[in-house]
């Protein structure tokens, strides 16, 4: 009698971890997540530089974090800030060879800065790399055009404000001009990292492909 108790339970047991096997996210279902967009892709300057002057308190909407396990350059970026990460699904983008994510990496409260990554997959959804493409935060504007190729045309920004940003912050300030301070292209189907360029400019190439590598691992 006791051994005809034992097989219900072990039967509802491998049903269990069938069933969260079956929860599972795909990669598919990662992708869904992203609205299509298709390319070339431009970011709009005037659009970001409306961010950091009004600061709109709209909540964005995140990433569920059962999807985070498709974005292994979260867990190396948040080395570098102790502010927790939100990722904010942007667009998805395909080509014949690759898909690319775009995504916007909310950190903490901060209101008007943004900071967008694109990572890149195979078809298969294997990891290729993620590279920062455009934002803003007080000091510094960036904008990119990406096109068919998955090659971004990178523009930096330098940002001078009517009053010291340091003193009179965002509100009744307006930005007075815009200085280019570095142009770049990337090749986003290469390694990278999804830190903002002046970061990324301190790396050795080395650098960039350890990281790239630490990331494919996991």
């Amino acid at each position: 009698m006791k051994k005809l108790k034992v097989f219900p339970a072990i039967f509802l047991v491998l049903l269990s971890i069938a069933h969260l096997h079956a929860q599972e996210p795909t990669f598919q279902d990662f992708l869904d997540q992203f609205p299509k967009a298709t390319l070339p892709y431009t970011f709009d300057a005037v659009e970001l530089q409306d961010q950091i002057e009004t600061r709109p308190t709209a909540k964005i909407k995140r990433l569920g974090w059962e999807f985070y396990q498709f974005l292994p350059e979260l867990e190396r970026s948040a080395q570098f800030s102790s502010k927790p990460v939100h990722p904010e699904p942007v667009a998805v983008f395909q080509t014949d060879e690759f898909y690319a994510v775009l995504y916007n990496v909310a950190r903490g409260l901060t209101r008007g800065t943004k900071t967008y990554s694109i990572s890149v997959f195979e078809k298969d959804g294997a990891y290729v790399g993620t590279h920062f493409v455009a934002g803003v935060n007080a000091e510094y504007l960036t904008v990119a055009t990406i096109d068919e190729q998955l090659k971004a045309s990178v523009l930096e920004y330098q940002i001078s404000w009517e009053n010291e940003f340091r003193y009179n912050g965002a509100p009744n300030n307006k930005v007075s001009n815009l200085i280019l301070k570095d142009t770049q292209t990337l090749e986003l189907t290469a390694p990278g990292n999804p830190d903002p360029i002046e970061w990324t400019a301190r790396m050795t190439p080395e650098q960039v492909e350890m990281s790239a590598d630490i990331a494919k691992m996991k």
